[in-house]
């Protein structure tokens, strides 16, 4: 996940918890929705149609933004949590844990910065992380080492 800072305190207080879910389907997407509503996160699915919105259009955060197309659409399952405090995303992969739902690999938290991409940035943002930590490589975010 990145290792930016999220949104500022009075932001995760007056954002309601949302998490973005792109290309889930069947039995997982009916646990996810369910884990979701236990914790009483607003769940949306992204269309692919909607992919040219920013992150921040996509939660809600702000309106009227244009959706330009995005050149490619991606095939593999992500999710963004926005407006989440770092315990309720604690309590969300628990909850996952314990309902047993298979893994999604590609997961990021929204920030200030990735709040203004589209979705097709922020997948080849943190699929390239995901494959370079995978390696047992540094990820191409991480800051300068101590």
């Amino acid at each position: 996940m990145r290792g930016e800072t999220s949104f500022s305190a009075w932001e995760e207080r007056t954002m309601k918890p949302t998490l973005l879910c792109y290309n889930l389907s069947g039995e997982k997407a009916s646990k996810i929705r369910f884990a979701a509503m236990r914790l009483r996160v607003l769940l949306r699915d992204v269309r692919p149609d909607e992919y040219g919105l920013t992150l921040n259009d996509l939660c809600g955060l702000e309106t009227g933004g244009e959706n330009v197309p995005c050149e490619e659409t991606f095939p593999d399952e992500m999710l963004v949590m926005a407006g989440f405090t770092p315990m309720l995303m604690n309590q969300l992969l628990q909850t996952f844990r314990q309902m047993k739902i298979p893994p999604v690999p590609l997961k990021a938290m929204l920030t200030e910065t990735n709040g203004q991409w589209d979705s097709c940035r922020l997948y080849r943002e943190i699929s390239a992380e995901h494959e370079a930590m995978s390696r047992g490589g540094a990820s191409r975010h991480q800051g300068p080492q101590a």
